[in-house]
């Protein structure tokens, strides 16, 4: 079996309307947005977003999962290290004034009314929740986190306040501080 090399203006075409996608989304919100503004905004018609998605919600979650892979999950160092440079990468990206980071709010939102985007909004926010418990339990196994702590909920303690400083104060975390956040949450 070979394996056929994508279309470099295919992929260009398909970023463009997924950074136009966000780009909408952070200015107008999910409910406001439509194809036919994602499609004006990119400068694309709107056959040629629909070629390649099924939908409005269908676009926005390959666009998102575009941010998602730029998160820097690091494969060294301790766990406390690693766990430092995720949650800095985290406040980094949610201090920051891009538009990806502006479609939080509008996503949490549209979550509260549109069963399908709460799946997907749990879903997503799941799957970048399990980076973080997969090296907690790196840690556990290795020793360097207490084994009877619970991933998941140490995941979610660590995360919660940059969350909350970006969705309820006008201060974002500071990014140089996540430090503390770790070992508060983790003491050696």
């Amino acid at each position: 079996m070979t394996s056929r090399s994508v279309d470099p203006r295919v992929e260009r075409s398909r970023q463009l309307i997924c950074s136009a996608a966000i780009d909408e989304m952070a200015e107008v919100g999910y409910g406001a947005m439509t194809i036919e503004s994602i499609a004006k905004r990119a400068g694309v018609g709107k056959a040629t977003v629909y070629r390649h998605w099924d939908g409005k919600l269908d676009l926005v979650e390959s666009a998102l999962d575009l941010v998602k892979a730029d998160m820097v999950v690091p494969a060294d160092g301790s766990t406390r290290d690693r766990l430092v440079v995720m949650l800095t990468w985290l406040a980094e990206f949610l201090a920051g004034d891009s538009s990806a980071s502006a479609c939080l709010p509008a996503l949490v939102s549209a979550a509260q009314y549109d069963d399908s985007v709460r799946d997907f909004h749990h879903r997503f926010g799941a799957e970048r929740r399990q980076a973080f418990i997969d090296v907690i339990d790196e840690g556990c196994a290795t020793g360097e986190i207490d084994p009877s702590l619970d991933a998941r909920l140490v995941a979610e303690t660590l995360v919660g306040p940059l969350f909350h400083r970006r969705m309820f104060t006008p201060d974002p975390y500071p990014p140089d501080e996540v430090a503390a956040i770790v070992d508060l949450v983790l003491p050696t």
